[in-house]
């Protein structure tokens, strides 16, 4: 038997039956009819969408004679549509009851799919100057590993399809990006059941980066932009660097839009230009927030923001954030990326709080450097802290540390703002010496972790966080507060006060140099938008890990996933504390 040829657009069917049926003048209405399938597995939905008795059943003016021709075409009209999943020899049976009086007409379809067709072959073939590629060999290994048709698999339309794109989209990611599919061919023997593959790519010529050519920048030095860039003239295009370099540009606050492309004419390909078309944001910028917390109360923030400070490209934050129980005022500067791909940092703030009975305040003067690469952010710097802390009725405590620190984050999530699926991880270490502007000599280390675990849209996902922290000193005492350990409140524990799990001394909670909290919850789905959350929660900070025990908190929430991130509010029972707390958060910007 012939082999048939499998067209690529094998979906959209000539509508044999029904072209030009429509167009006639109705000799008589028919009265309406019912369609009834029995098909096995996927195909009785395929058959239900798709089918063309199906898709005029509503048809107002249908007549005896169109309804007739219709019917006439069940059989191909279904062979058409099993083809695509791999069935080209279904069993179809038909049968239509005529309605009494006047009664609506009932059609039933009986379908038997048969044996499917197996792919038997597959050829797939590179041409271009991919053929002088010196990894021609990997690449093709590449494009067999991405083809979903593999010997021996039922042949379907979507597989066909979906293996094709996924080879290009490999062939276009690295070094050829005007790579094009030039011929496809789906050979089908419906009577041996054997599909025979073949596919042929054009590579097209290789392309190389070439120079930058930036349009719209005005009021800010070149190098902004092109430290952002991730590679140099002369490298291999890269799809993924392309990307990079313009969600780089757009996670800056100077450009309000960022359009990046390469110049793909095949006469610059060995060094393509990148085109930049960007448009500049406003340079100041006043914002307003209100916002209430549980855990620090009523919020008022003003804040100014100029990102073109000196017309060096500077970032100056300048602001005043009031709540009931913190309060500060300063500024920070962030340089642009230098030459060696570190941001510089500079902070200057003072700091007020009254929590737990201990009332607070110090200066912060912070320089620092980061690194991001590949989600990991790496940091380290130089911070200054002059403190005063005060319990009612003791003499005032006057601390100063000069510490050296390194941080070390990533963030590895499906959703930045609102995941469902990865993890998150924080570590620091820092250090101050006697002597060197601190009172005495302590090493502090820091670590937090949160997991993400889905389970599916329905069933929704847990998150599982931990952290753990301590401070070794020679002389506690002379350690500021700010630099030990507090828990409690939402975020950490809930169930307690804000801050309320430390060190009990004189009617107030100091920090203690240990910390220890642990916490897993689950979230199921209510809406896209809402869920329902359930918790437990164990913590606390102690002197020393002799004297530290759990704080038990649990209880329920509700989350809305919102534009700007996950609110939630919880109700949560803390098991020490031997009461129930509402912890809740909202922030309103302007």
């Amino acid at each position: 038997m012939p082999f048939l040829r499998f067209p690529d657009a094998s979906m959209r069917r000539l509508l044999s039956v029904t072209c030009g049926l429509f167009l006639m003048l109705p000799a008589a209405v028919h009265a309406g009819y019912r369609v009834e399938i029995d098909a096995p597995g996927s195909l009785e939905p395929l058959l239900a969408s798709y089918l063309e008795i199906m898709k005029w059943r509503d048809y107002p003016e249908m007549t005896t004679e169109q309804l007739e021709r219709l019917y006439q075409g069940i059989p191909a009209d279904v062979q058409s549509l099993t083809a695509t999943q791999g069935y080209f020899r279904p069993e179809v049976q038909t049968h239509w009851q005529h309605g009494e009086s006047g009664g609506e007409d009932v059609i039933s379809i009986t379908v038997s799919d048969g044996p499917p067709v197996l792919v038997g072959s597959v050829d797939l073939t590179l041409a271009g100057a991919i053929e002088d590629d010196p990894n021609l060999e990997r690449r093709r290994q590449r494009l067999y590993r991405v083809w979903t048709l593999n010997d021996g698999d039922r042949f379907t339309q979507s597989g066909w399809d979906d293996s094709k794109k996924a080879a290009l989209l490999t062939l276009l990611a690295r070094r050829y990006p005007t790579a094009k599919l030039v011929s496809s061919e789906a050979l089908i023997d419906p009577a041996s059941g054997n599909a025979r593959l073949s596919a042929r790519w054009d590579s097209g010529p290789a392309y190389f980066f070439g120079p930058l050519k930036v349009k719209g920048l005005y009021n800010y030095p070149p190098a902004i932009v092109e430290r952002l860039a991730g590679f140099h003239e002369g490298d291999v295009y890269s799809q993924r660097a392309l990307l990079d370099f313009q969600s780089a540009l757009q996670n800056t606050p100077y450009f309000s839009s960022v359009f990046v492309r390469l110049d793909s004419d095949p006469d610059t390909a060995a060094a393509a230009p990148v085109e930049v078309d960007l448009t500049e944001g406003p340079q100041q910028k006043v914002s307003f927030g209100l916002g209430y917390s549980t855990n620090t109360g009523e919020r008022g923030e003003v804040s100014w923001r100029n990102v073109n400070l000196f017309q060096r490209g500077w970032i100056l934050d300048a602001g005043v954030r009031l709540e009931s129980k913190e309060q500060r005022a300063g500024a920070e500067l962030t340089l642009p990326l230098d030459s060696k791909g570190y941001v510089w940092n500079g902070v200057a703030r003072y700091e007020r709080s009254d929590i737990q009975g201990l009332d607070t305040s110090l200066y912060r003067y912070a320089v620092s450097r980061s690194r991001n690469r590949n989600n990991i952010e790496m940091s380290t710097g130089l911070t200054y802290i002059g403190e005063r802390a005060r319990i009612s009725g003791q003499p005032d405590s006057n601390t100063q540390a000069l510490m050296l620190g390194w941080s070390w984050s990533q963030r590895a999530v499906d959703n930045p703002l609102n995941p469902r699926r990865g993890y998150t991880w924080r570590s620091e270490l820092s250090g101050a010496a006697k002597g060197v502007l601190s009172d005495t000599s302590f090493v502090r280390g820091y670590a937090k972790g949160v997991l993400y675990i889905p389970f599916s849209p329905r069933w929704g996902w847990s998150i599982l966080r931990g952290e753990v922290g301590e401070v070794f000193a020679s002389d506690g005492d002379q350690v500021p507060n700010d630099v030990l350990f507090r828990t409690g409140g939402a975020g950490s524990v809930r169930g307690y006060a804000y801050q309320s799990l430390g060190v009990e001394e004189g009617g107030a909670v100091l920090g203690g140099r240990v910390l220890g909290v642990a916490s897993a919850e689950y979230l199921y789905p209510v809406t896209p938008k809402w869920a329902a959350a359930v918790f437990v929660d164990a913590g606390n900070a102690a002197r020393r890990w002799q004297d530290f025990r759990f704080a038990v908190g649990y209880g329920v929430g509700a989350r809305w996933a919102s534009p700007v991130g996950p609110l939630g509010l919880d109700l949560a029972y803390g098991v020490d504390a031997r009461q129930a707390r509402l912890h809740f958060t909202l922030d309103v910007s302007f």
